[in-house]
């Protein structure tokens, strides 16, 4: 155990101490503030604005409802029709309401082009306020109020606030993505490590001290190290970010987070399992490689089964319950993307999470002890790539 821990530590501070672990390290968190700055900065800029005046004949609009802290909408009295025409011919507004003096339900909106609809909301709720001024306080604020939906889906036993889903039921998603990123970085890590070692054959010199089991346990533990670090670094940014975005910017779609706790579960309980198979894997694939340049031409194409969930969100929305989404579900390379998918729209049935887990628990370590085999058939073949058939076979070719 002394001689894993040993590897553990060096494989660690190895990794950590490279300029590049500090720019993987910081790469998604600049990308995320990136995007969602610009983000911000484009939909405070398509934020409708407008001044609308009005001519009020009818003696009606006497309070105005109050301004919302998230447009900049305006609305203007004048005294008579000529007023508010030359306000509009001079650009001072967009357009103006006409109250007769017998007014009931219909005026007449004057303007060259339309203006936004969120101005031509406003004007109405101070109509409807001004409506309602004999009413109790209680039945005013109820008609006044916008109608609240809720969509239920009995089927999937699901429940969406506004019609739609909100932040919080992205939650699962977003974790998803964050560990498949961490998969990649830190199992490419010890993929890349393993190759190189094998190149320069350090490897034979660590074999002759340790056990392959013994070796591969110490770098399976360096890199969980090395993700530990990643994810409180990644945490604490997107913790960072939820703050700005809720205290700071006032985003609406932040304000109330209804997280799904039962899918965010259901994404921890596979995760460790998933990340176990999926660096027992590029392990496997390290060792099977013959140089370091293959190792990093291999460590992109695994980013394609990783998210080929995505590429197959149409399908997986039609039919979140379909043999496709249970048999990606099951895949240990696609089950956390493809169960993070899935809880948009349903709950995900326990069997399904355990046998998952379970499937990817055992893949994972089958693939260790493929990895260990490979390594003391791989001593006998410096600078030549081992094939599948001689791994399963048993028998090397000089």
């Amino acid at each position: 155990m002394a001689k894993t821990w040993l590897i553990a530590r060096h494989h660690f501070r190895q990794e950590t101490g490279k300029r590049t672990f500090f720019f993987v390290l910081f790469s998604l968190p600049l990308f995320l503030a990136l995007t969602i700055g610009l983000g911000f900065l484009f939909s405070r800029l398509a934020q409708e604005s407008a001044v609308l005046g009005y001519v009020d004949q009818a003696g009606l609009l006497a309070r105005m409802p109050p301004e919302e802290a998230n447009d900049d909408i305006r609305l203007v009295s004048y005294d008579t029709r000529e007023a508010a025409r030359a306000a509009l011919e001079a650009g001072q507004i967009d357009a103006f309401y006409l109250l007769p003096p017998d007014f009931v339900r219909q005026a007449e909106l004057v303007y060259y082009e339309r203006p936004p609809n969120e101005a031509v909301r406003r004007f109405e709720d101070a109509v409807r306020l001004n409506l309602l001024a004999g009413q109790s306080p209680e039945v005013a604020a109820r008609l006044m109020s916008r109608p609240n939906v809720t969509v239920r889906v009995v089927e999937s036993n699901r429940e969406y606030a506004g019609g739609g889903p909100n932040a919080g039921d992205f939650v699962p998603l977003v974790a998803a993505v964050i560990l498949s990123f961490l998969v990649m970085t830190t199992s490419g890590y010890v993929m890349s490590v393993i190759a190189t070692e094998k190149e320069n054959r350090t490897m034979e010199v660590v074999i002759s001290s340790v056990s392959p089991g013994q070796m591969m346990a110490g770098k399976l533990l360096g890199a969980l190290g090395i993700a530990a670090i990643q994810l409180a670094v990644w945490l604490a940014f997107l913790a960072l970010a939820l703050w700005a975005g809720r205290g700071l910017f006032q985003v609406d779609w932040l304000q109330d987070l209804a997280v799904s706790w039962r899918s965010v579960m259901a994404i921890a309980i596979v995760a460790i399992p998933f990340y176990f198979c999926l660096a027992a894997l590029m392990t496997l694939v390290g060792t099977m490689l013959s140089d370091s340049q293959e190792a990093n031409q291999a460590g992109g194409l695994f980013f394609i089964p990783l998210f080929l969930p995505f590429y197959l969100i149409l399908p997986l929305a039609e039919n979140p319950n379909g043999p496709l989404a249970l048999a990606l579900s099951l895949f240990p390379v696609t089950s956390v993307m493809t169960l993070a998918i899935r809880s948009l729209f349903i709950e995900i049935p326990a069997w399904q999470v355990a046998a998952a887990a379970g499937i990817a628990l055992a893949c994972g370590a089958v693939l260790v002890w493929l990895t260990g085999k490979a390594l003391r058939m791989g001593m006998l073949r410096y600078g030549k790539r081992l094939g599948l058939r001689e791994l399963f076979g048993g028998r090397v070719r000089a």
